[in-house]
């Protein structure tokens, strides 16, 4: 297996798919939690994509795609893209650390399609946990790097592409140095990475900017970070705006037959509320 992805080089109709399955996860309990679009926004980028697949993509906040169509694409892919998404898919169900029925019996179904084993359904959902409790707990960074290179040994055991990790939003709540020193040491330095496109689906620039400044001094590489961090939440900001317009052009739709539609717009509204909460608190820490 390969251990690097050009993402630039995936077929704009898989990185639909990717998405496209993130938000039918999310919506597989009939509700998008404000977690989970918290989870999907954090790894959204759509700008290097034509206008096209970009205008596809928005319209997932509003309405999942077909789940099948979006798996067959799938299956053509490579396998670092399958497991990222398998990834992907995990984190926007952990993210209230919870896995409901109707989500398990989603994964089930999906990673089987996937063709995700048990095994290694186990391992990713400890990697994400593993990560995910760093980011919260705020661990200094020699517990980050020996705590992912654990969980990574897991991954790596069960045959999961590592290179997964790199499209997956696990490691975006570490400090920078806990980012680069965990992946240094599951085997994924800096400098495989191939490039901006690699930051199509992680939404971030912070992996090259960090790889641009490794040598430079500590003060070189916080001003290169921060600069990242900005251009991130920018990013995110953009795409919570873009999709905030989406969902209400969909509710002024339906509000022409608001009795008959009452329970989509409930839906739609609810999701709405979320969005603007979340435009809302990046706004607020953009200006800050």
């Amino acid at each position: 297996m390969s251990q690097q992805i050009e993402v630039s080089k995936v077929p704009e109709k898989q990185i639909a798919a990717f998405y496209g399955l993130v938000f039918a996860a999310a919506a597989t309990d009939g509700c998008m939690s404000h977690d989970e679009l918290m989870q999907i926004f954090g790894i959204m980028n759509l700008d290097q994509l034509s206008k096209q697949t970009q205008n596809e993509i928005k319209e997932f906040v509003a309405t999942p795609p077909d789940l099948n169509h979006c798996l067959s694409v799938l299956k053509k892919s490579s396998d670092e893209l399958k497991f990222s998404v398998a990834m992907n898919i995990m984190e926007v169900l952990l993210s209230d650390n919870l896995i409901s029925p109707e989500e398990e019996s989603f994964l089930k179904d999906v990673y089987k399609q996937l063709g995700v084993s048990k095994e290694q359904r186990t391992a990713i959902e400890n990697f994400i946990r593993k990560a995910k409790e760093i980011a919260e707990k705020g661990v200094d960074d020699n517990v980050a790097e020996r705590t992912l290179k654990d969980a990574a040994a897991g991954l790596a055991a069960t045959g999961v592409p590592i290179a997964a990790v790199y499209l997956s939003g696990s490691v975006i709540g570490l400090s920078a140095a806990g980012i680069s020193s965990g992946l240094a040491a599951i085997g994924l330095g800096l400098g495989m990475v191939p490039g901006i496109g690699i930051a199509i689906l992680l939404g971030t620039a912070i992996f090259v900017g960090l790889r641009k400044v490794l040598g430079d001094s500590k003060k070189a590489k916080e001003k290169q970070i921060a600069a990242d961090r900005e251009r991130k939440a920018q990013l995110v900001i953009k795409n919570l705006t873009e999709s905030v317009n989406v969902l209400l052009k969909k509710i002024s739709d339906l509000e022409v037959d608001a009795k008959s539609n009452q329970e989509r717009l409930n839906e739609l509204k609810s999701r709405l509320f979320a969005l603007n909460q979340m435009l809302k608190t990046r706004k607020q820490i953009a200006c800050a």
